[in-house]
């Protein structure tokens, strides 16, 4: 296991509460990322370094892109496109809405399901669930019982898909079927001690390791396809949230949170909220 400081870079300077979810879409040739709180979608092209930000009218904790381009929102505890002008179309609720709750990151697998999690907004253990909300518009209960839902990712050959429990430090892997769309056989593929940080948004590098990033770890922990920590990475910030990889493949964004950190800590890291990137290849060196 190796523990790695590679040069950081700061592709937008900003503030956000909490930066989270960041996608590149190809179609756009964009970085797209939410501030949760901050009630905005991002996004920020990086051949000019312009950043544009799109009020939300409630707080997004879950932001994703289906195979056609269309950005989906997820508000409070509904979903919503995004229009080509900005319009905001809402069309699902989730069955266990209240105002409790809210989503909490998601992914569209490549049979067009949309993946998210549903947390309690106040922390109440064990109150989280794992959607699955098909293309004919019907919601799935794929699992429940998580404290705090969060990063999600499936194997190359789709039969593996990965769920993350920010609270528990653990990531859960699933036997998956791809063709009905069912996950069975929860076991843990990786846990940490919480000291070390909490693991939150998740995916896969390009040579088939898993990045989780780590919530009060000041790091990313580069995991082997067999659940052992391979390297650390380590950032300039204590609340790192998400990552996701550029257009080319290499240039790896993270989003970053202020949410909690004092005036004292967010001078020792004033990058904290803004968003990052960094040189997959020289965090691999």
């Amino acid at each position: 296991m190796k523990d790695v400081a590679p040069n950081i870079a700061v592709a937008v300077r900003t503030k956000a509460t909490i930066g989270e979810s960041p996608l590149w879409s190809a179609r756009r040739e964009r970085l797209l990322w939410i501030d949760i709180m901050g009630r905005q979608l991002h996004t920020y092209d990086p051949a000019t370094g312009r950043d544009d930000a799109t009020e939300l009218p409630t707080a997004a904790g879950l932001l994703a892109e289906d195979s056609s381009g269309e950005i989906v929102l997820g508000l409070e505890h509904g979903l919503a496109r995004l229009g080509p002008d900005g319009e905001i179309e809402h069309f699902a609720r989730a069955p266990h809405a209240d105002p409790a709750v809210r989503f909490n990151d998601g992914k569209f697998d490549p049979q067009g399901r949309l993946w998210t999690g549903l947390m309690n907004k106040e922390g109440k253990k064990g109150s989280g669930v794992l959607y699955r909300f098909d293309p004919d518009g019907t919601w799935h209960v794929a699992d429940t019982g998580f404290d705090l839902p969060n990063g999600l990712e499936w194997s190359r050959d789709g039969r593996t898909f990965y769920f993350t429990d920010s609270h528990k430090c653990e990531i859960y892997a699933y036997d998956s079927n791809s063709v009905s769309g069912k996950v069975e056989n929860r076991r843990q593929f990786f846990g940490m001690n919480p000291a070390d940080g909490k693991p939150d948004g998740l995916t896969m590098d390009p040579e088939g390791y898993f990045l989780s990033v780590l919530f009060d770890g000041s790091a990313i922990a580069r995991i082997a396809p067999d659940g052992s920590l391979e390297r650390t990475i380590f950032l300039p910030v204590p609340r790192p949230t998400s990552c996701a990889f550029g257009g080319d493949g290499r240039t790896l964004f993270v989003t970053t949170a202020r949410i909690g950190l004092s005036d004292a800590q967010l001078d020792d890291a004033p990058l904290s909220g803004s968003l990052l990137q960094l040189d997959y290849d020289d965090a691999l060196r």
